[in-house]
């Protein structure tokens, strides 16, 4: 009989030194594991899966990794942020010698069973870098995969992107020698960023930053849930998120310190982002105080900086935040920045905010976010009889892969 398992620490060991061929490019088996070891102290309920036959036990057909958060949702028309458990699917791996036997689509359907019967749980994720179809036969919907990036080495994008900024301080001097009313003078006031109205994030200062981040996502869900096109739309029943905290934060980091130790060329990162303040307050203490901001992480593997949270309160902001994130791939010696526009949550990272800096929304090929979500009006998970999927998922930036 083909069952489903919770794999013990050292099958998830076998497990990740068999799929090192297949995610390991550039690090040493070694140096992969210590990556997948180190990163395991920082997030919340890891667990293994492996899929086995129970007369075989032994032999592991298929796995997977998934992670447990708590995550907000927002029943539609209320105003209460209610709070579930979420799961995300990392890792699925079949050894080519059990493929095309079916073993990956047993293993997401049991997993899938498993979770929408488990008290609490409300909605799982994964990003899949297969054909979609493969995870939605198993009960997960496709959202959009969109992104912008920006190719350092491509003078012509480049000069686009820095051009933006020139055009930028040309129309406010216009401005400001033609005169202004006073919403064009608080536009004016606002590019006045310094070194005392603006601060890079860093270790010390992540928390106040973090913690922005998630009252702005309950701003969010309640601002979707409550919306005439939602309370118009017979199909939705609520919005939900993943939060970003420091479990996220620190996961990615580590790695990124990890590759820089490992990888030649490299130094390590310390300044992870930049944030601009409500006034000249000189340093950062309290979340209150964070007007924008902008979270990365460095994948010196592929020499991207990749932007895991952005929060702009204008195009202005946005823009300055862009031109940090610019000064530090370049600093580190990387070729792209790279970005998941959350389209679904955009009233912080607008589509237009792109435009402003000449670069396009495309559509990418892989790490395609699917989900799928058990609530229903009353607050808890679904049961087997009652539809599913209902919901809206927010905030689908790259802070939530795993």
């Amino acid at each position: 009989m083909i069952e489903l398992r919770l794999g013990t620490w050292e099958q998830f060991k076998l497990n990740t030194l068999s799929n090192y061929n297949e995610w390991g490019s550039s690090l040493s088996i070694e140096h992969y594991w210590e990556r997948e070891s180190v990163s395991k102290v920082h997030v919340t309920g890891h667990r293994a899966w492996i899929l086995v036959d129970s007369e075989k036990p032994d032999e592991i057909l298929a796995s997977c990794e998934t992670y447990t958060q708590k995550s907000p949702y927002c029943l539609k028309g209320t105003k209460e942020i209610l709070y579930g458990l979420s799961e995300s699917v990392a890792s699925v791996y079949v050894e080519p010698k059990h493929r095309n036997k079916g073993y990956a689509s047993k293993l997401m359907k049991s997993l899938y069973d498993r979770f929408k019967n488990q008290e609490k749980r409300i909605f799982c994720d994964l990003f899949s870098d297969i054909n979609p179809i493969v995870y939605e036969k198993c009960g997960w919907i496709q959202n959009p995969a969109t992104t912008f990036k920006i190719n350092l080495n491509d003078d012509l994008i480049v000069s686009k992107f820095l051009n933006s900024f020139i055009d930028n301080n040309n129309n406010n001097n216009n401005k400001n020698k033609n005169g202004s009313s006073s919403d064009e003078s608080k536009t004016v006031e606002s590019l006045e960023i310094n070194e005392n109205n603006s601060k890079p994030i860093t270790e010390e200062n992540i928390e106040f930053i973090l913690k922005k981040g998630i009252e702005h996502t309950k701003e969010t869900l309640i601002q979707i849930a409550n919306h005439e096109n939602t309370i118009n739309n017979s199909s939705i029943e609520n919005v939900f998120s993943k939060q970003f905290t420091t479990a996220e934060f620190y996961w990615e980091i580590s790695q990124a310190k990890l590759y820089s130790t490992c990888i030649e060329g490299f130094e390590t990162p310390s300044v992870f982002g930049h944030c601009i303040l409500d006034n000249d307050i000189g340093n950062l203490t309290d979340s209150n105080n964070v007007k924008s901001f902008i979270v990365w992480t460095f994948d010196f593997r592929e020499k991207t900086l990749k932007i895991l949270k952005l929060f702009a309160d204008s195009e202005l902001d946005f823009k300055y935040l862009l031109k940090k994130a610019y000064e530090q791939a370049l600093k580190s010696k990387l070729q792209f920045i790279y970005a998941w526009w959350p389209n679904s949550s955009s009233d912080k990272f607008k589509k237009e905010f792109v435009n402003s800096i000449n670069q396009e929304i495309t559509i990418r090929e892989n790490s395609i976010p699917m989900v799928t979500s058990w609530i229903n009006l009353n607050g808890n998970h679904k049961s087997n009889n009652e539809n599913i999927n209902n919901g809206i998922w927010i905030n689908v930036e790259k802070y939530c892969w795993v």
